[in-house]
């Protein structure tokens, strides 16, 4: 038994050090943030409802929301790995990567308020570098998204882009909602609920178009292989025949 599992930890040894090593850094930049800014380790580590000592359903929605990101991204970042392994060419790789970029800014950003004008987690965290304001932060997400669509246009015209269409049109009446507040509405339920809608959308959309690529592409590797296994066999059973 015990060589066993000495045998599987030397096999392991590389995956191991993959997995660990970010959370090693994790770590390390915990104690940084914690000596640089003076908050204690345990405010970095604990649950956050137990810190402040409020009812853990608070914020719930958006905790679902990061949920769907992170989901989001995991399946983008998956599929790309799986592609990898397969014949299939084009940019259908390279989208999945950059779609798992994407999302994880988007991710990051939803989890740690980036966009808040009135809670922003870099100006806590280093306080005197240059304020950048909340238009500027979703004027460079525009930007990049509109960077996205131009380079994967081809690929995203191919795919089922309603739901695409959905989440783009509900992340927008989100952010005018939350640029532009309705004094009649409450606006915390519109935007973030319309957010939501998007991120489900999102998630959605690359749940589909992600099925969709890789059961195309572990099908070719199938018949591939099956092809490379059968034209030895018709070839024994071709020469048997002639003599």
């Amino acid at each position: 038994m015990i060589s066993k599992l000495y045998a599987q930890l030397r096999t392991l040894s590389s995956i191991l050090v993959k997995l660990y090593t970010p959370i090693v850094i994790l770590v390390l930049l915990v104690v940084f943030l914690s000596l640089k800014t003076g908050i204690p380790i345990s405010k970095f580590t604990a649950d956050p409802a137990a810190i402040a000592g409020i009812n853990p359903f608070i914020g719930v929605v958006s905790n679902i929301g990061i949920l769907f990101w992170c989901a989001s991204a995991s399946i983008c970042f998956f599929s790309f790995a799986l592609l990898q392994k397969t014949r299939i060419r084009g940019n259908f790789p390279a989208f999945f990567l950059f779609s798992g970029f994407i999302t994880s800014i988007l991710l990051l950003d939803d989890l740690f308020l980036f966009h808040e004008r009135n809670l922003n987690s870099r100006e806590i965290i280093f306080p005197n570098s240059p304020f950048i304001s909340q238009e500027v932060v979703y004027l460079s997400y525009i930007m990049l998204i509109l960077f996205y669509l131009i380079r994967f246009r081809k690929i995203i015209i191919e795919t089922d882009i309603v739901l695409l269409f959905l989440a783009f049109l509900f992340f927008g009446v989100s952010i005018i909602i939350d640029l532009f507040p309705i004094p009649v509405f409450d606006n915390y339920l519109f935007e973030d609920g319309f957010k939501l809608f998007g991120i489900v959308s999102w998630f959605g959309y690359f749940v589909r178009v992600c099925f969709q690529v890789v059961k195309q592409g572990i099908l070719q590797q199938t018949e591939n292989n099956e092809a490379r296994i059968d034209q030895p066999m018709r070839h024994s059973i071709e020469d048997s025949i002639k003599y």
